[in-house]
């Protein structure tokens, strides 16, 4: 991130109506050595600019922390490994615990960072993982990860392995993962009190003698304010490629709003991935998503339901974003993670200006973030911006891809290059990716590489941060929900106005600090996620 691209982004987030960003800060990269603990500058710098650049533009900040799932240029384990060691390494343990007090010591700097959480996302593939196993190495994963211990101690018998998700056995193991996930939750907290957690809403099938009981997992209703939660039209839906109403996908939300706050008795949730649009082209013909027609009017069926169950919600995202396999496209930090050759130059403010015959290469150990084995595509998509300067016309710029065939880059826009890339995603799956740049003409800057094969879009703002079909109905949205006026009650019956605005005060709230520059802890979230 640059000071300048980020101060844009967020007055223009400002202006849509949002009064949050929630910021992913990856543990594995910002803690950058485990035994003995160390942490990376660069990275620190990075978090420090955002919130610094959001307490300027009167933002409030939510960290998404321990996030595992970022790219690395050389990652020793895959998210889900790294998950298993810190559940039975208490070396790692400590090293993860350490990196929440870290957090906790920035975040007392700013104002705007009113707090964050971790998601049941990083730790509950773990689990899955070790279900998978077969024969010895199953046995292994039940004494590794301690569910023996869980079984003995609750006195339930076992035959001294994980249970398939074909066994009445399942729901022990379920309730295994959810009390560990708890305790390192609960840890985890005790480094850093603002933390919460985003909580597994979907239930879980498990075989009974009936047929299929449902299982729920832990809703952490303890943590209240401090949980976070998700929702997407295919949960509670038939899933069969259906075309949701506003009414239809309504009752959807409202069930799972009315069950996750009790009724309305824990109202403070906020759904921070309310993913109203879902584009995730693996489940593109299957979940079922709210027919495009039926987006504006849906959004306002929801309002009130947001106000009446939750504290908020946060958009993911508000501005289209390529999935991209590369490790810092910046070229930030001298081009950290990229190998320049004799011709090319880093320059200060991030960017390599390549000479003729210059190069630029990275090199990413397998398993690729973002990469799917199965996909069907036999090819990538590479997108090159540079500066124009000194009369730079159309560059000669050639990619390859795992030593495969060159692709000439050609211009799209002014001061953007794109080609096709061919490539086997077999191949970068279980190889990793060997990437090259060279310029067979005359010199350039480059200061942005995208290699991708999808885009997420929402609808919102495009790539280039234009406005897209759902701007208008984002931002009405959003003013509904921060203008929101609850009806008068009938008289006798509940408060008049000046009633609720002495409710209010007794919270500290008032209209001048909703309005105010500095976010307050109180408001209800309206996100988007970065």
């Amino acid at each position: 991130m640059r000071s300048q691209l980020v101060r844009r982004e967020l007055t223009q987030l400002r202006r849509d109506g949002f009064n949050t960003i929630i910021v992913v800060v990856p543990w594995r990269s910002f803690q950058s050595s485990q035994t003995p603990v160390t942490y990376d500058e660069f990275y620190e710098l990075q978090l420090r600019l955002v919130l610094r650049e959001a307490q300027r533009a009167g933002l409030a900040v939510l960290l998404r922390v321990a996030y595992t799932h970022q790219v690395m240029r050389v990652p020793s384990l895959n998210g889900f490994r790294w998950a298993q060691a810190l559940l039975t390494d208490p070396a790692i343990e400590q090293a993860w615990l350490d990196y929440f007090a870290q957090i906790s010591r920035i975040c007392e700097d700013y104002k705007c960072c009113i707090g964050g959480f971790i998601s049941w996302e990083e730790l509950w593939h773990a689990f899955r993982v070790w279900q998978e196993q077969k024969g010895d190495a199953n046995i292994s994963a039940a004494k590794a990860s301690g569910y023996l211990d869980y079984l003995d101690a609750k006195g339930i018998a076992h035959e001294g392995c994980i249970p398939s998700k074909q066994s009445p056995a399942h729901g022990d193991y379920l309730a295994f993962a959810n009390a560990r996930m708890a305790q390192v939750f609960e840890l985890a907290r005790s480094q850093w009190s603002d933390l919460g957690v985003e909580y597994r809403v979907d239930k879980d099938p498990v075989p009974a003698d009936e047929g299929i009981h449902w299982r729920d997992n832990e809703s952490f209703l303890d943590w209240e304010p401090h949980r976070y939660s998700y929702w997407a039209p295919f949960m509670g839906a038939e899933n069969v490629g259906e075309e949701l109403s506003a009414e239809q996908a309504e009752v959807l939300l409202r069930y799972m709003l009315e069950t996750t706050s009790e009724g309305g008795l824990y109202p403070g949730q906020v759904v921070e991935q309310f993913n109203f649009i879902d584009n995730t082209q693996k489940y593109l013909g299957t979940h079922a998503k709210i027919a495009d027609d039926q987006v504006t009017e849906f959004l306002s069926l929801a309002s009130p339901l947001l106000r009446k169950y939750a504290g908020g919600y946060g958009l993911w995202a508000s501005r289209d974003y390529r999935m991209s396999m590369l490790y810092n496209g910046a070229l930030l930090d001298a081009a950290r993670g990229w190998t320049l050759s004799e011709l090319s130059r880093v320059r200060k403010a991030g960017g390599v200006r390549l000479l003729q015959g210059g190069r630029l290469a990275q090199r990413i150990e397998p398993r690729v973030t973002w990469v799917q084995r199965n996909h069907t595509t036999q090819e990538v998509f590479l997108e090159l911006e540079f500066l124009r300067w000194r009369g730079f016309g159309a560059a000669n710029l050639r990619v390859r891809l795992n030593n495969g065939a060159w692709s000439s880059c050609e211009v799209q826009a002014k001061g953007r290059l794109v080609a096709r890339v061919a490539a086997d995603l077999e191949d970068v799956f279980d190889n990793g990716i060997d990437f090259e740049i060279e310029n067979l003409g005359r010199k350039l800057t480059i200061t942005r590489i995208f290699l991708y094969y999808e885009t997420y879009t929402a609808g919102v703002r495009d790539l280039d941060a234009n406005a897209g079909p759902l701007l208008e109905t984002i931002q009405h949205f959003n003013s509904q929900l921060a203008n929101y006026e609850e009806p008068l009650e009938d008289e006798g019956q509940g408060h008049g106005q000046k009633d609720r605005a002495e409710d209010r005060a007794e919270e500290g709230v008032n209209e001048e600090e909703s309005q105010a520059e500095q976010p307050s802890k109180s408001r209800t979230e309206a996100a988007t996620e970065n």
